[in-house]
């Protein structure tokens, strides 16, 4: 991944989605919103996401948080994620 790629977030949710076999309102309830909340995020309508949200689908759709973030538009706070993760792994 390149930080000039693009993520649509409708298509990464809708296809973990169906991967996962969940409905929007299935997955609403599983991570504690509104179906109308993830339909408005899925689509768009809503332009910052709470990160702690992102966090709960990434985990219940088995997405990277860092993707979801960069779908979301989170690209600098994903760019960090990724540093600190890549410095973590590294032996000293």
């Amino acid at each position: 991944m390149n930080n000039n790629e693009v993520y649509d977030l409708k298509l990464i949710l809708l296809a973990a989605r169906e991967k996962k076999g969940l409905s929007q309102r299935k997955l609403a309830r599983k991570i504690g919103i509104h179906h109308s909340s993830l339909n408005d995020l899925e689509n768009g309508k809503i332009k910052k996401i709470d990160i702690e949200i992102l966090r709960k689908l990434a985990e219940e759709l088995d997405l990277s948080l860092v993707l979801l973030m960069k779908a979301s538009g989170y690209s600098e706070v994903a760019f960090m994620f990724n540093k600190a993760d890549s410095l973590d792994n590294k032996s000293t």
